[in-house]
């Protein structure tokens, strides 16, 4: 099987390569982009890395609404749930019953719990949106809300991770391994000087 040109760093993004690749599923695609910018989320292109490859992630700043994993088919909508959102959403009432149903069978995963939801139907759609939704209220309750200034970066890029340094973290540096043979002693040892030894009848 031939490898994606989503997963593939150097593949520029566009529109209208996504449209090739993504085939029946652009329309879907652009019909949940369009009920992401009613609310104010846009597109960023973000590299995750060889095994993800190029995805649409949705911030308001440095805070992950959603994501949308397109190299799955059908593609699929992804929300990271941490505790305090997770503490908004356990008594949100407006969630609809079956983003309910895909929150609370959804397991935890280190500190989040990613919640995924298929796009293929309408049904799916507007379970992921409601959970969308039920975050951007979350997020409200603490302050953060999309602003009214302009989308961000089209396509960015995985910073690269800083050089590691050579060996491995944490080990102690080795100690000197003492010479086999010791060198010949000139003199007396530091210790007895000219005093001790003339005070000793030796000198």
């Amino acid at each position: 099987m031939a490898k994606s040109r989503l997963k593939d760093k150097d593949f520029i993004p566009e529109d209208e390569a996504l449209a090739e690749i993504l085939g029946n599923r652009w329309p879907r695609y652009q019909q949940t982009l369009a009920m992401l910018k009613e609310r104010q989320l846009y597109p960023e292109m973000y590299w995750y890395g060889p095994s993800s490859g190029w995805a649409p992630r949705f911030c308001i700043g440095e805070v992950t609404v959603c994501g949308i994993n397109i190299a799955q088919k059908p593609i699929m909508g992804l929300v990271g749930v941490g505790d305090k959102v997770g503490s908004y959403l356990d008594r949100d009432e407006k969630l609809s019953m079956r983003a309910r149903a895909l929150y609370e069978r959804t397991l935890k995963k280190g500190p989040l719990r990613w919640v995924e939801a298929q796009l293929s139907t309408r049904g799916d759609l507007e379970a992921f949106v409601s959970l969308v939704d039920g975050k951007l209220r979350a997020l409200a309750a603490e302050g953060i809300r999309p602003s009214d200034g302009p989308p961000p970066p089209r396509i960015r890029r995985k910073a690269p991770s800083a050089k590691k340094k050579p060996g491995k973290p944490g080990r102690k540096p080795t100690k000197a391994a003492e010479p086999e043979e010791k060198p010949i002693q000139m003199g007396p040892p530091r210790k007895y000087n000219a005093e001790v030894i003339a005070a000793a009848g030796r000198g």
